[in-house]
């Protein structure tokens, strides 16, 4: 196991912005918790009246909802789910929990193994682009930040609902505290017996957050959690095995530390740890296994780590400066080098993990920002030393000119990094075998965009360009059954994204949201088959309305377009199958009173096929119905 370091938050950077938010007409403060400067990039914000009206039962479909992310599902119900932004890989994306780098370190199948529930959260911030010169390596093609912290002296509130597949799930919640502290524990437990064989699941989520306010010491922020995963995964690696399984467990706390002194200085300090298992069958309690076939694969990570940083405001502009200290380590039986005295395994007695890896990963950060006249000026770079890649940096700028009030224009240039998983080093298996010598992927990225902010419209949209090197993928040949990770030469994408947004007043239509996102990748793929790199969604359009029906019932629509580019190997021909584009139609009819509300969600209204990788199909129509209640 790996000791626990001292970390510090950046997010006292953007103490003094103002969010512009792409998803709600309306403005908030920053707080603490904010993911990155506004002002000149493009940060999406969903915030919890917008979570609670959208057709979505958790975090991974909410993520779906925002233009130019992809979120590719293997099963349904939070089971697993790969994320990618502007086309970048799964392994691309950090996950942040209040601020807390949860990235995995193992694999970034597990990001979303997030143990917090969806009616838990009251803010998505996501960034697309870079982040690396403010989070360090793997903020490569974007960052989420996931907010939970809840404001509620008194409260109990209780959810249940079903659907179909049998279906369920259960939460209770409850606050208490005054304005120097408060606390919120959260439970929740969902199940369903799957949509075709061997996409059953069992899902539990313990949470709880307690905040300590103070005049003279700053404020205190604890998070504890715990997840438990139990999901049948038909075909999820490989679809010549339908019975694969897997049980994952999460244990996570963090404690922040947040102090302002005077008008001009504010320090941030954070120690977290986040440990992850997971057993992996490739036959399900080894029914009608393989003779060859003769163990299950064992992990468990660990990450622990915190930063430090200082953030002083003047007139002469904004200085953030901090030490971001991780580290990473896991225990396996098929990731790692072998262990010379093989190691207890804490969840399983009956097993011994004969594999290891660490690394240590201390990162340097600096910040520096001015916004004079019209103009908004920020710049940074961030180092970070590792014994096995080096002393790497990551660094860049951002600029944006405010013609009027309302409207502005932005160019930003950043450079990012993101090292290998352990998967991506060390996994073997009989279809795939991983490059212990692969080496980080690089990044240089440019973007150019405009906002413009009215009242009740508003509208956002960038083109970027991103050229990438040494970038990880599995792939292989076409006469060859066997997936190798390798750095391909180069990926270079080219996008763009269009957001827009109107606010009805006294019509039945309260809100309409349109996104266009458009990316292609220049690497030609004749004569291997991509697993990952070069399977992206090309072209992506939202259409959201809500609208009132009679009285208390309303409901809300989300209307999508999907056109994905790559293709796949088709298990009974071998052969290679394009992706074909599809439409898809969910809709939420929503009863809200004063103390309860009452939700029927139907999705995938069109009964429309379709898979989000390789030949997974994902479920056709189905129902969820639940009652939210505030006691």
């Amino acid at each position: 196991m790996t000791s626990v370091l001292f970390s510090l938050n950046i997010f006292a950077q953007n103490s003094n912005d103002t969010l512009n938010i792409n998803l709600e007409s309306i403005n908030i403060t920053a707080q603490r918790a904010k993911l990155y400067s506004s002002k000149a990039r493009l940060l999406t914000i969903i915030d919890r009246q917008t979570i609670r009206q959208m057709p979505v039962n958790n975090i991974d479909e909410l993520l779906e909802s925002i233009s130019g992310v992809d979120i590719r599902n293997r099963g349904v119900g939070g089971t697993q789910a790969d994320i990618s932004i502007r086309g970048g890989s799964f392994d691309q994306v950090l996950i942040l929990l209040n601020g807390v780098n949860i990235t995995d370190s193992q694999t970034g199948h597990y990001n979303l193994d997030i143990p917090v529930e969806l009616s838990d959260v009251v803010r998505i911030e996501l960034l697309q682009g870079s982040a690396a010169r403010i989070y360090g390596p793997n903020a490569f093609s974007g960052a989420i930040n996931i907010v939970t912290e809840k404001k509620e002296n008194t409260s109990l509130k209780v959810e249940t609902g079903g659907g179909s597949y049998n279906t369920f799930k259960e939460n209770i919640s409850a606050g208490l505290g005054n304005d120097k502290i408060q606390t919120f524990t959260s439970l929740t437990h969902k199940s369903s017996n799957g949509y075709i064989d061997n996409t059953d699941y069992d899902i539990k989520n313990i949470f709880s957050q307690t905040t300590l306010t103070t005049e003279k010491n700053g404020k205190f922020d604890l998070q504890l959690a715990y997840q438990k995963k139990d999901y049948g995964a038909n075909g999820f690696y490989s679809l010549a095995y339908p019975s694969q399984f897997d049980h994952t467990e999460t244990v996570y706390g963090a404690l922040d530390w947040y102090l302002t002194l005077g008008d001009k200085l504010s320090i941030n300090s954070q120690i977290y740890s986040r440990m992850h298992y997971d057993r992996f069958e490739l036959f399900r309690d080894m029914e009608n296994a393989a003779s060859w076939y003769t163990s299950h694969n064992y992990h468990l990570s660990n990450i622990n780590g915190g930063k430090v940083s200082a953030c002083i405001t003047d007139s002469w502009g904004k200085i953030t400066a901090g030490l971001d200290i991780r580290n990473e380590h896991i225990y396996s039986t098929v990731l790692g080098t072998t262990l010379d005295n093989p190691v207890k395994n804490i969840f399983e007695d009956s097993i011994k993990f004969t594999l290891s890896d660490n690394r240590f990963l201390p990162t340097a950060f600096a910040d520096y920002s001015l916004s004079t006249g019209k103009f908004f000026v920020s710049a940074g770079i961030a180092t970070t030393n590792s014994t096995q890649f080096g002393t790497f940096s990551s660094g860049g700028t951002d600029i944006s000119y405010n013609p009027t009030e309302k409207w502005s224009i932005f160019i930003s240039a950043n450079s990012a990094i993101r090292l290998p998983t352990f998967t991506d080093l060390y996994y073997k298996s009989a279809t795939q075998l991983a490059n212990p010598n692969l080496q980080p992927e690089k990044a240089q990225t440019i973007e150019f965009g405009s906002k413009y902010n009215n009242n009740n419209f508003n509208i956002n949209g960038s083109v970027f360009y991103r050229q990438g090197k040494n970038i990880i993928d599995w792939v292989k040949k076409l006469d060859s059954t066997i997936w190798q990770s390798k750095n391909l030469t180069k990926v270079n994408a080219l996008g763009m994204d269009i957001n827009t947004q109107y606010q009805f007043k006294n019509f039945f239509i309260r809100k309409l949201n349109l996104s266009y996102s458009y990316l292609t990748l220049d690497k030609n793929a004749n004569d291997f088959d991509s697993k990952y790199a070069l399977d992206y969604l090309r072209e992506k359009i939202l259409l959201s309305i809500d609208h009132k029906i009679a009285g208390k019932l309303s409901a809300n629509w989300k209307l999508g377009y999907y056109d994905r580019a790559g293709n796949y190997s088709d298990f009974s021909t071998g052969n290679l199958q394009e992706y074909k584009p599809y439409f898809m139609a969910d809709v939420r009819l929503q009863w809200t009173a004063n103390k309860y509300d009452i939700y029927l969600d139907i999705n995938n209204l069109g009964n429309i096929k379709y898979a989000d990788y390789g030949g997974l199909a994902q479920p056709r129509r189905n129902f969820f119905g639940g009652i939210r209640m505030k006691l």
